[in-house]
């Protein structure tokens, strides 16, 4: 396995209210990252929440016997209960009340990456091209689908920073699951604190021509803060080789 990640606090946030996690272990390799929303740092309890209690989860349930369709059902689930508590700990506590974050986590497992999604961070694969995993759930995102805007008039709209799904916002959420065959590829996850200031070309670019992910990574953070870094910037990056045997 290979992994590179960074988070940093962009240019123009007093706070870093994104976060993510690594899991490096050989059977379940995964990685979330969350951004945070909310005032009074609501947004950096949120996403630290979240990565906390979805590892927590996994470590709990995720099972070797398991096939890749039920682990899948195991990380909606911790999506679920990721909901359920974050819902609930806000409703109680006034000054974070309709805190929220996303959440984004890719696994690779039997040769499958399996990506749970919520918001507008996002989830790439990226071989011979790059593709995107995820569809954000964002208002923009919803009047591209509608055909009543272009992808490129998206990246300008004044409203593309309105998501319309987020971890902890209301008492139920909708989990995206998307399981995909795995071939090698590097799976990078970010918030939108990369994608609003950088081009998918340049993120394939950029992890692939680095002498490592990490070093690949640190580039990408660099380049978002050099064209303003208007946001909090988070991307972990990693990689494992195909195994015949799974």
């Amino acid at each position: 396995m290979q992994f590179g990640a960074v988070t940093d606090i962009g240019m123009r946030r007093k706070i870093n209210e994104d976060n993510y996690y690594v899991n490096e272990n050989d059977t379940f390799p995964y990685a979330i990252v969350a951004d945070g929303m909310g005032g009074h740092q609501a947004g950096e309890i949120a996403s630290m929440m979240l990565v906390d209690i979805i590892s927590n989860h996994l470590e709990k349930h995720l099972d070797k016997e398991l096939d890749y369709v039920e682990a899948g059902e195991i990380i909606r689930r911790s999506f679920i209960s990721a909901n359920t508590i974050i819902y609930n700990y806000a409703k109680n506590h006034y000054k974070i009340m309709g805190m929220g974050t996303t959440a984004t986590c890719a696994m690779i497992y039997q040769n499958k990456i399996i990506t749970a999604h919520v918001g507008d961070s996002r989830a790439y694969m990226i071989g011979d091209d790059i593709k995107q995993i995820t569809k954000d759930h964002s208002y923009v995102q919803e009047l591209v689908s509608r055909g009543e805007i272009s992808p490129e008039m998206a990246k300008n709209h004044p409203k593309k920073n309105y998501i319309t799904r987020a971890i902890g916002a209301e008492d139920t959420v909708k989990v995206d699951i998307s399981i995909k065959p795995y071939n090698g590829e590097v799976i990078v996850l970010c918030s939108d604190g990369l994608t609003n200031f950088v081009e998918d070309d340049e993120i394939m670019n950029y992890i692939k021509n680095n002498d490592s992910l990490q070093e690949g990574a640190e580039k990408l953070v660099e380049l978002a803060n050099s064209r303003g870094g208007g946001d909090n910037i988070t991307i972990v990056a990693f990689e494992r080789e195909k195994c015949d045997n799974e």
